[in-house]
């Protein structure tokens, strides 16, 4: 992964501002599409939580339906990274 040239602002302290979270997500979708990417500011301590995850989300009215979901976008997956 390559550096960000934008600042690395977090921690303790103030909430960073939201355009400076917002143009490091979008740095970070930029770099690895196919992921969704947020984060959570806490202003009690000034943290920010990045977290991330593949796209699409699945949904299911059940657990053996999400079971079958899963398998399909696995075998998805394999075939795609196998061309």
């Amino acid at each position: 992964m390559r550096a960000s040239k934008l600042p690395r602002i977090g921690g303790r302290g103030a909430v960073p501002p939201f355009q400076v979270l917002e143009a490091q997500r979008a740095e970070l979708v930029r770099d690895h599409p196919g992921w969704r990417v947020w984060f959570v500011p806490n202003a009690l301590d000034g943290s920010v939580t990045w977290c991330a995850q593949r796209e699409p989300t699945i949904h299911a009215y059940s657990c053996e339906d999400l079971g079958k979901d899963l398998a399909l976008a696995d075998a998805e997956l394999a075939a795609d990274a196998a061309r």
